[in-house]
C-alpha cells in the first residue's frame, strides 16, 4: 500500500512495492491534473526529517540513561527512542 498524506491520505496499492509506488505516482499525477483543472491549490510536499537528533545532557543524566539501557539490554539510542515513542 502507498499513502499520499498531503492529499487527504489518498491510498493506493500494488502486488509489489514497485507496483504500489508506480500506482501512487499515477494517482498523484491524476490528483495534480484535477487540482489544476479545477483551480484548486496543490499541497506542498511534506517536510522530510533526517531521523537524527543531537541532544546535550548533563553527564549524570547521560550516565543514568546509559545504565538503564544496559540493564534492558538495548543501546542507549534504542532505549531513548522507545521512551520517546511512549
Amino acid at each position: 500500500m502507498a499513502t499520499l498524506p498531503a492529499w487527504q491520505n489518498a491510498r493506493t496499492h500494488g502486488a509489489t512495492l514497485e507496483e504500489a509506488a508506480r500506482s501512487a505516482r499515477d494517482v498523484l499525477d491524476l490528483l495534480i491534473r484535477s487540482a489544476r483543472r479545477h483551480g484548486e491549490p496543490i499541497p506542498a510536499p511534506e517536510r522530510r526529517y533526517s531521523g537524527s537528533l543531537r541532544v546535550r545532557l548533563p553527564a549524570s543524566l547521560h550516565g543514568r540513561l546509559a545504565r538503564e539501557a544496559e540493564r534492558e539490554g538495548v543501546s542507549l539510542n534504542q532505549w531513548i527512542a522507545a521512551r520517546l515513542a511512549q
